[in-house]
């Protein structure tokens, strides 16, 4: 096998793996979402997705802080990113 390949594979395997192990990093912040009788717990989801949503206030404070983007930019590229699952609705499929 040429370096090149190896280097290839070796760059596909670092892929799959962090994509294995954020998808078990999810399971289980999924599985903590569950109260111990196994159903929902809406405190606990609204927790986190206000957390969610301080972090993505906090990521488009800092990048129009830096001049890495404007709000519009910013608003811009989430509506395109929006998009590529072929539906415009506000939201991004998990892990995609």
């Amino acid at each position: 096998m040429g370096l090149i390949n190896w280097i290839f594979d070796f760059y596909q395997h670092s892929k799959v793996d962090r994509a294995q192990r954020d998808t078990d990093e999810l399971r289980r912040e999924v599985a903590q979402l569950r109260s111990t009788r196994g159903d929902l717990d809406s405190e606990r989801l609204l927790r986190a997705v206000e957390e969610l949503a301080l972090a993505v206030k906090t990521i488009e404070s800092v990048c129009v802080q830096k001049g890495l983007c404007t709000p519009q930019e910013f608003q811009q590229r989430l509506r395109e990113i929006d998009a590529q699952d072929g539906r415009s609705d506000g939201r991004s499929p998990l892990g995609g």
